[in-house]
């Protein structure tokens, strides 16, 4: 039987239309004191968004989050440490693999323990989107997409609607689409190698990497996620991403993440 999801609190208005801009503040908002580990309930209120469930949306579909013994906290990685620079279209596209990459962890009370809660803008894009090493134009269409919503979201029209909505917003305030086409995506610029180390930093958050894990071992999980299609290009080039990724990755960042979690479990204990 084929996999289907929820809409969740997507279905709120957050801006799209206009760009990425409340998400890059928002999330900055949220670190306001510094780039360690803050708790879910402390982000919603330094936040500043005042709705409870437009709260949920940078939580539940960009950022990632690891359950503790009374408290849950949001981690820091590639994402967040991008809103502390000036915000242009690469963090837009950071933050759209984010969402396609679902993987938002787990918290007490979350409806997704597998952290796919934006499980079907992953799907759509491996699935659907990825064919021949690029995304294709025709699964970006108002009628095929409309088709894939309808079939894998479990909602009522008008909701599925505003997830339609919502996400064809997303993806024209990307770059993504322009007047419903197709763009060439440009991979010249930083976002592709930040946009892999994001997802290193939530296979370290997951514990799917080890402080023992070599390059062979991030390269693999790579290939085994098939990030390469979340990032619209051919395994091959994705290889190459890889390399320039984990040079940089390794030159300190990936200590940085480890001590992340270390320093979160002496929250957790506090």
């Amino acid at each position: 039987m084929s996999e289907q999801y929820t809409a969740a609190s997507f279905t709120k208005n957050f801006s799209w239309n206009r760009s990425y801009k409340r998400l890059h503040a928002v999330i900055k908002n949220g670190f306001s004191a510094g780039l360690s580990p803050v708790a879910r309930d402390v982000w919603r209120s330094r936040s500043e968004i005042a709705d409870a469930d437009r709260e949920l949306i940078p939580l539940n579909f960009f950022l990632y989050s690891k359950r503790g013994l009374n408290n849950d906290f949001v981690m820091v990685d590639r994402l967040v440490e991008r809103t502390h620079a000036e915000y242009d279209l690469d963090f837009a596209r950071l933050a759209l693999f984010a969402f396609h990459l679902s993987m938002s962890g787990n918290w007490h009370r979350s409806k997704w323990p597998d952290g796919k809660v934006a499980g079907w803008g992953n799907e759509f894009i491996r699935t659907m989107a990825w064919r021949g090493g690029q995304w294709h134009s025709g699964a970006f269409t108002e009628t095929s997409l409309k088709a894939f919503i309808a079939e894998k979201i479990v909602a009522e029209p008008m909701t599925r609607r505003k997830v339609f909505t919502n996400y064809r917003f997303m993806l024209t305030s990307a770059g993504i689409l322009a007047n419903g086409e197709l763009q060439p995506t440009d991979f010249r610029s930083h976002w592709p190698v930040d946009a892999i180390q994001l997802f290193w930093d939530r296979q370290i958050f997951a514990g799917e990497l080890a402080p023992t894990s070599d390059r062979s071992d991030y390269h693999a999980t790579f290939i085994r996620h098939e990030v390469h299609k979340l990032l619209g290009c051919g395994e091959e080039q994705g290889r190459a991403f890889v390399f320039s990724a984990h040079r940089d990755y390794s030159a300190g960042r990936v200590s940085q993440r480890f001590a992340q979690l270390e320093k979160l479990k002496a929250l957790i204990a506090a």
